[in-house]
């Protein structure tokens, strides 16, 4: 692989490049603890590892199997006023997500 700007890869290379860091991060103790060590430390090595170049505003942030039990990430739904008084339902499976989600075909 060569790097490749984050923006210009295709759905199957982000996952293909991610999977890479994760399996990299599952079995070599010093590349794993700079994914937990910072926000910044976790950029640096995924873009290290996946051959990714991020946007500078780009945020990448790994949690522990502990801290996922104790962590929810929801995406906050686009603005749509209600009509006559109803708003409009959102499912909490539409927004509790991974953020690859999107990306799946």
């Amino acid at each position: 692989m060569n790097a490749k700007n984050w923006e210009q890869l295709n759905n199957d290379e982000k996952m293909d490049r991610l999977t890479s860091v994760l399996t990299r991060a599952g079995s070599d103790i010093k590349f794993r603890d700079r994914c937990l060590g910072s926000p910044e430390s976790a950029k640096r090595a995924v873009s290290e590892a996946g051959e990714i170049e991020f946007p500078s505003d780009f945020q990448v942030k790994f949690v522990t199997p502990e801290e996922r039990l104790k962590t929810l990430v929801l995406a906050v739904p686009d603005f749509i006023p209600a009509e006559n008084g109803a708003a409009e339902q959102r499912e909490v499976e539409d927004f509790q997500l991974c953020s690859y989600r999107m990306w799946r075909t």
